[in-house]
């Protein structure tokens, strides 16, 4: 399938990227029957996953394109005010640019204004409609807006036009195997001191657990008891239990208080009893430790109480309960010691924890949203600036100098609309996981290009306080799936499941849901796909589409500039010049490959004139504007654009990443991670239709010998290929 020439009056100005190779289409396989296409082996690197002895590479759905501070930002992309609105300047640019959109991977522009629910489909479960106008498609300015404006902030290392609703710190769960280093404590009687107690296990939800308690009732949580114990398999146990009141049975007993935190995870089968050790150790509360545990539990009081977990397991009392949270004097907790150091008191063993600052803390040097008119980006002078809520600021808002209009379908509905009249069940679109630090954080302040090291303790991923958030997250180009017409064409149900057929040896329809799971058997009989019935999944978690906008078809639209600087311009028609193996993406679904569009800038009807060709022009009002040729202002403003950008901080970087993206990669995969059950036998891991998304990071904080294992640790490597590692994850087996 060849790609779709583009429109000789179109200007493409030399800001092309060149990948490793050139760009190849992808066919059918044409290998004799019995043999696959050799695909091209993913480069070794740091992390790969050895254990696995198979290597089954893939694209995280999202990257970032750094976003350096910009202390260091100078002349048209540092902060300042807007020029004044009272007159056209000298220099500046004002009329019309003319573009053209080619949909590159079906594009859905939903009306969500129609959706409903329909009959054969859970509650809640949506279904929308092709948005349409007058019987045409219908691509909103504001979308368009939109996703320029996104491309805009990121090539020019501009302020973020909104990060709201980041100011609370995140929390996350710590591994297992710090438990080995959780003590018992508690408070002193003033309230300034931690007492070291010895902690045994006591059987509690086994079922012959109930025999050790007759005649007495199970003890409840701070019961003041007499224990007997014995060196069990790893550690101290219970074997004999009696209330404190009922007296010492013998000498060998000993006094303790029980604690009980609830059968909190399914495979939990002890509590513990705490026992005063015979030497009195003691140690200081001091402030930042009680400042720690408040801010935890802060943290539980606010998003915490109304968590639900299906009667399978209990919630943690500290998550519902006020009396709990409070570390007063009597208080039995856990401390964390490290190097003989307590650092933090938790009320589980393995608990929540809370990163060292909240996103907005790690949003790099003036890149959080401008809170004054005179601190604004160039994205905010060009698309356009309102102050963030509680700011009371004056001005308050900018206009800007960008207006979008006359966008238009030119591709007959007939062609440009493809229906799914029962409606086609898409694939679940994952929420942000900002709490995942390895992904969305860099090694340090200073480079925000640089991930965290793999194999980083977890400890140290959301603890190290020289961490930044790593930029503006953009999607991956398809450029695989874009290539191959055949995994766009849904095959009938009676074909089986399409989310279980591998394609070109690679792919996987990720953009669908998979059906429902078959409940008598994970797996196929010959273990290479995952066993679904013909039902398909429409539930809350997911959505359907009546339709898509089909790959070919045209929009066009002009851009209304007004009064623009020649640099601020110059990036936007970098922008509008990208060369026809880049892409843009627009729209819904993006992490499932929907919305990949090229633009090209029409020069024919492009007018653009600077504000002393208008000046003239008013003067005389007989007379008319000059003819200015669209090429030369073009490539004048984007050299411009260029020759300033590459004396920033970070520019190569923020290009590299940026186009990187959207060109995408010839021989990957895009997905969301999955792990593969052990038992599977497929050459790739396909969809799982029980969803089970966590079970990748799972795996990927594998401890073995009280380190991260071997190949795990993974962060979510750099977009830009100059770096020194791979850009893509690998799947990992299924933990248990």
């Amino acid at each position: 399938m060849n790609e779709k020439k583009p429109n000789p009056g179109t200007i493409n100005v030399s800001n092309k990227f060149k990948p490793a190779k050139p760009q190849q289409e992808v066919r059918r396989p044409s290998a004799p029957p019995g043999r696959t296409p050799k695909q091209r082996q993913p480069r070794g690197g740091n992390g790969r996953n050895a254990g696995n002895g198979r290597k089954e590479p893939f694209l995280n759905p999202y990257t970032f394109v750094p976003a350096f501070p910009r202390e260091g930002m100078t002349g048209a992309f540092a902060d300042a005010a807007p020029p004044g609105a009272d007159r056209l300047h000298e220099d500046n640019w004002t009329d019309t640019i003319a573009v053209r959109l080619t949909v590159r991977t079906p594009l859905l522009l939903l009306d969500t204004a129609r959706a409903y629910n329909a009959q054969d489909a859970e509650e809640g479960h949506l279904t929308y409609p092709v948005l349409l106008r007058d019987g045409r498609p219908h691509l909103p300015a504001t979308a368009l807006k939109g996703m320029l404006r996104a491309s805009y902030e990121a090539i020019t290392n501009s302020r973020f036009g909104v990060f709201n609703g980041h100011d609370e710190r995140l929390g996350w769960r710590r591994v297992a195997d710090d438990a080995r280093d959780m003590k018992p404590v508690r408070v002193g009687k003033d309230g300034k001191t931690l007492e070291f107690w010895e902690a045994v296990k006591i059987s509690f939800y086994r079922d012959k657990a109930s025999s050790r308690y007759s005649p007495n009732p199970r003890p409840k949580h701070g019961d003041r008891v007499w224990v007997k114990t014995k060196r069990g398999k790893n550690a101290e146990e219970v074997t004999g239990i009696k209330p404190y009141s009922k007296g010492r049975p013998s000498p060998d007993w000993k006094e303790g208080y029980v604690f009980v935190t609830g059968q909190n995870v399914e495979t939990k089968r002890d509590e513990r009893v705490f026992i005063q050790q015979h030497s009195h150790i003691t140690t200081k509360l001091t402030s930042d430790l009680r400042e720690r545990w408040d801010a935890l539990m802060e943290h539980h009081r606010k998003y915490e109480q109304d968590i639900e977990t299906d009667g399978d397991y209990e919630i943690s009392p500290h998550r519902n309960t006020e009396e709990r949270r409070k570390l007063a004097p009597g208080t039995f907790c856990w401390a964390y010691e490290q190097n003989g150091r307590i650092e933090a008191l938790y009320p589980v063993m393995i608990p929540r924890e809370l990163a060292v600052a909240s996103p907005a803390e790690t949003v790099p040097s003036k890149v959080e949203p401008a809170s004054h008119y005179r601190e604004l980006s160039p994205a905010d002078r060009v698309f356009g600036w309102v102050a963030q809520d509680g700011v009371g600021t004056r001005p308050a808002a900018y206009r800007g100098r960008l207006r979008i209009s006359d966008v238009t379908c030119v591709t007959p509905t007939s062609q440009a609309v493809k229906e799914f009249p029962d409606g086609l069940p898409l694939s679940i679109l994952a929420q942000p996981k900002p709490t995942q630090g390895r992904f969305y954080l860099s090694e340090n302040a200073a480079e925000p290009h640089r991930p965290i090291a793999n194999g980083t303790s977890k400890n140290d991923v959301h603890r190290d306080p020289d961490r930044a958030l790593r930029g503006r997250k953009v999607y991956w180009h398809h450029r695989r799936a874009a290539a191959d017409a055949f995994y766009w064409k849904v095959p009938p149900a009676s074909a089986g499941d399409p989310t279980q057929q591998l394609i070109d040896g690679l792919l996987y329809r990720e953009y669908l849901r998979p059906n429902a799971p078959d409940e008598n058997s994970p797996l196929t009989r010959d273990k290479t796909s995952f066993a679904t019935t013909g039902e398909p999944q429409r539930d809350k978690q997911n959505r359907s589409a009546l339709g898509w906008i089909t790959k070919d078809t045209e929009f066009t639209f002009t851009i209304g500039v007004r009064d623009v600087p020649e640099v601020e311009l110059g990036a936007l028609l970098w922008l509008l010049t990208l060369d026809g193996d880049h892409y843009h993406r627009l729209g819904l679904g993006k992490p499932l490959g929907f919305g990949s569009v090229h633009i090209s800038l029409e020069p024919e009807r492009t007018r653009l004139h600077t504000g002393a060709q208008w000046a003239e022009y008013y003067r005389d009002l007989t007379g008319e504007l000059p003819d200015s040729p669209t090429e030369t202002v073009v490539r004048t403003c984007v050299r411009a654009f260029t020759t300033a950008a590459e004396q920033q901080p970070g520019f190569a970087e923020i290009k590299r990443a940026f186009l990187t993206a959207a060109h995408g990669s010839d021989d990957l995969p895009v997905h969301y991670p999955r792990a593969r059950p052990k038992q599977m036998q497929a050459r790739r891991t396909p969809p799982n239709p029980a969803g089970e998304s966590f079970a990748w990071f799972t795996a990927n904080e594998k401890i073995e010998k009280r380190t991260i294992a071997p190949g795990r640790g993974r962060s979510l490597p750099s977009a830009d290929a100059s770096q020194d590692q791979d850009h893509d994850l690998d799947v990992y087996d299924e933990e248990n």
